[in-house]
């Protein structure tokens, strides 16, 4: 788990448990509906730091959207009471004085009624208007092609992706399916047994549409379910030109830990 900094919404924990709050909120569910999630929760977790980021966060956003009861408070000043988890001072010196002093105001914070709720947020479905799963897309950059398989889009609130794999194309001569066959993919083991998924690289949906003028389609060529599921996901928001987007494919074709399988092994 990721730690940026002993403010309350900065850690991967904190963020997941944020966003899993107001999804289910934005999506309808009752106060009694989410906070009996949380608390199954609860019991899942591995140490008492993720116990205090997953108390602190939960309160913050139950208060934010006025959901916020007693059982949440009183986790919260025991927490408080008890001092920041020990965990802290292996981050740095001052960190566990200065998380204390986070969580000292998230509880005044929040035991004040909040003057504006959050409201439930309705978002408006974007739709796929360019690419079918499989399909292999070139574009043309520094007069040679680089090549991507299109595997999904898919849609987070307000915010949508079009996610591809990359593959080492790289050549002046314009490619065709036969050629993308004997081209590799980065892929990463999940484990010894040598279990391994495909990377993918996820771009913000506008600037796809913005470049779709540059985008030629070559056939299609569906890589085994398994293995794209299996994979990891480089989500980035903003991509702005064709050497950008060259830039991260090369990013991820060079990458740590990464290994390459030829296209024809992987369908």
């Amino acid at each position: 788990m990721a730690i940026d900094g002993i403010n309350i919404l900065e850690s991967d924990l904190s963020i997941d448990v944020q966003n899993e709050i107001l999804d289910r909120y934005d999506l309808g569910q009752s106060a009694d509906e989410i906070k009996s999630y949380l608390k199954n929760e609860l019991q899942n977790l591995s140490s008492s730091l993720d116990f205090e980021i997953y108390i602190s966060t939960a309160c913050l956003t139950l208060w934010k959207i006025g959901l916020l009861d007693d059982y949440f408070i009183k986790q919260l000043e025991i927490i408080v009471e008890n001092g920041a988890d020990k965990t802290w001072a292996e981050i740095d010196k001052t960190a566990i004085s200065q998380r204390n002093i986070a969580l000292q105001k998230l509880l005044k914070k929040v035991s004040t009624p909040i003057f504006k709720v959050r409201k439930p947020q309705k978002h408006k479905t974007i739709v796929n208007s360019l690419f079918t799963k499989g399909e292999v897309i070139a574009f043309q950059i520094d007069n040679k092609y680089r090549c991507l398989i299109f595997e999904e889009f898919y849609q987070y609130r307000k915010d949508a992706y079009y996610a591809f794999v990359p593959t080492t194309y790289n050549d002046c001569l314009k490619p065709t399916i036969d050629t993308i066959l004997t081209e590799e993919v980065p892929v990463t083991k999940n484990n010894a047994m040598g279990s391994f998924g495909v990377r993918k690289l996820s771009l913000y949906y506008t600037d796809i549409e913005k470049l779709k003028g540059h985008f030629i389609s070559i056939g299609h060529l569906n890589i085994d379910l398994e293995i794209e599921q299996s994979g990891f996901n480089r989500q980035i928001t903003s991509v702005k030109g064709l050497g950008e987007l060259e830039h991260q494919i090369n990013d991820i074709l060079e990458g740590n830990k990464i290994e390459l399988y030829a296209c024809y092994e992987l369908k």
